[in-house]
């Protein structure tokens, strides 16, 4: 019977060998970055197998008007995991994706600039020791889906206005909050007056 089953398998198309419910969706916001985001999305698929953990990316059009979801879709027909939601998600790509998403841990991130995954095997070890989520500033969001589902609703846009509104829930949640958070630059015409005030 199993040795009937694992033939099967290998016959059966990619698609369906994937596992069906996996345990972990990283759900991708895709801009205009056609130069990036394959490598992006098969170095994110790389680290997890390493980890040996069960996933799926979620690549989600957050106002892509390059190649970047042509990319992702041709990168889609080789690698099982990966599913593109190519319908705009008007600005709020994780929610979009996160609705969609199947894993019971979600890895929200945007694609366009580098990020280690180092610390991703760290933060789902918070996670099994019962955390709700871990905030690793300016890189991604690693969150139980049940637990974020809140917080994504009420945040709009990647980037450091989503990670504040899950910085603000972290006293009602489990969330750790790591790094340290960019400094804005002053904007040009304060600049005088700063320069004024302390003087």
């Amino acid at each position: 019977m199993l040795y009937q089953e694992i033939t099967l398998m290998r016959g059966a198309p990619m698609s369906q060998r994937v596992q069906a419910e996996p345990e972990i969706s990283v759900v991708v916001a895709v801009g205009n970055h056609e130069d990036s985001v394959g490598h992006f999305i098969r170095s994110v698929a790389a680290h997890l197998r390493r980890l040996a953990r069960a996933f799926e990316i979620v690549a989600v059009n957050d106002g892509s008007s390059d190649n970047s979801l042509s990319i992702a879709a041709i990168l889609g027909q080789s690698m099982p995991e990966l599913r593109v939601l190519a319908r705009d998600a008007g600005g709020r790509p994780f929610l979009r994706g996160a609705s969609e998403a199947r894993g019971a841990i979600l890895v929200l991130v945007e694609t366009g600039k580098p990020i280690s995954l180092a610390p991703l095997g760290w933060a789902l070890s918070r996670l099994a020791a019962g955390r709700d989520a871990v905030v690793l500033r300016g890189r991604y969001v690693v969150a139980r889906r049940l637990a974020a589902l809140p917080v994504i609703v009420r945040a709009s846009r990647p980037g450091l206005l989503f990670e504040a509104v899950f910085e603000r829930r972290a006293q009602e949640l489990g969330i750790d909050v790591v790094g340290s958070r960019p400094r804005r630059p002053t904007p040009l015409l304060l600049r005088p007056v700063l320069r004024f005030l302390a003087a």
